[in-house]
């Protein structure tokens, strides 16, 4: 997971930085912007997992990229900083769908504390949606499967661990997706690691190889006759068209 850090005061974000041990919470990468504007960009480029932010920076505030984390419908988590206790602030943050709210000088406790609050209620979502797609009807069923297939394009995703999520048989699985889904298992999973692909060729500086691994394919002479395929041009000339 990636965790991104962004204030304008460039020893704050150094400070959160080192402020508690990433690794222990499931973060392998910790990411900082000494401002809104580059923020913005490593949000819409990474798509991390976590943004901690300061709520007033010049051009480019908190409460932007909060908003822009909600237009894009990312799954990023978000904690506002604000040197300022002002309800108002709040009461916008939470408008936005900020996770939590917390008030300079930020204290290693209350951002472990705050850490905790949200991987907890991560987790506690995470399993309430499985239960409900494991004793729910079909179409939730497959709204959760979908669902992962959505998170995980870049892991195995084969018919024997899809089934597994859902306690159904690999066969059987396959044959609801198509009833409920309209198409195939395996198509709809090419579908979303195509769109996946296609969207770090044109918002990433990745090399084509680097793609092709970062969707979950080994071999770029079949990811590349699947592209073309999908796009009807191979991944550089899809990258030329849409720069």
């Amino acid at each position: 997971m990636t965790v991104l850090i962004a204030d304008d005061e460039n020893y704050m974000v150094e400070y959160v930085k080192r402020l508690v041990d990433w690794g222990s919470y499931g973060f392998d990468k910790a990411m900082t912007a000494g401002g809104g504007s580059l923020a913005r960009d490593l949000l819409v480029r990474h798509r991390p997992e976590l943004l901690i932010t300061d709520i007033k920076m010049p051009k480019v505030t908190g409460l932007d990229l909060s908003r822009i984390i909600e237009e894009l419908e990312l799954d990023t988590k978000v904690i506002i900083m604000s040197g300022y206790n002002d309800f108002e602030y709040a009461k916008q943050a939470i408008r936005y769908g900020v996770s939590e709210y917390l008030v300079k000088p930020v204290l290693k406790e209350d951002l472990e504390r705050t850490l905790d609050r949200i991987l907890h209620r991560d987790l506690a979502s995470k399993t309430e949606s499985k239960q409900k797609a494991i004793t729910g009807d079909k179409a939730t069923m497959i709204s959760y499967v979908k669902s992962y297939i959505s998170e995980n394009y870049d892991k195995d995703l084969s018919l024997d661990t899809l089934g597994a999520l859902v306690n159904l048989h690999p066969v059987y699985l396959s044959k609801i997706f198509k009833e409920t889904a309209g198409t195939n298992l395996s198509g709809y999973i090419t579908e979303v690691k195509m769109q996946k692909a296609a969207e770090l060729l044109v918002q990433t500086n990745k090399k084509v190889q680097e793609v092709v691994e970062a969707v979950g394919y080994q071999k770029k002479q079949h990811f590349t006759k699947l592209f073309k395929d999908r796009f009807g041009m191979t991944p550089k000339e899809y990258r030329m068209k849409n720069m």
